[in-house]
């Protein structure tokens, strides 16, 4: 019996503000740290009243990334989610 590698690594599924930086960072050429700090302190001056997605939303948008594919995954989550 062998032991590879590729078995004992399982890798974390993205998370949706995963996705959208992503998306962002493929069409501004932004790394993934600058963009998370941007989102974040965005998030920070709405008091944190927003979620860091839809925060990533905005920010996307404005760079303009097409968030359509998103819209639907987020909705679901805001409007679904127990409290």
């Amino acid at each position: 019996m062998s032991f590879k590698l590729e078995d004992a690594i399982t890798l974390p599924e993205k998370g949706l503000a995963d996705e959208i930086v992503e998306e962002i960072a493929k069409r501004t050429g932004k790394n993934y740290q600058e963009l998370f700090s941007m989102i974040s302190e965005r998030q920070e001056r709405m008091n944190n009243l927003v979620s860091f997605e839809v925060v990533a939303l905005v920010v996307a948008k404005e760079y303009g990334v097409d968030i359509s594919k998103y819209l639907a995954i987020l909705e679901e989550r805001i409007f679904n989610e127990t409290v």
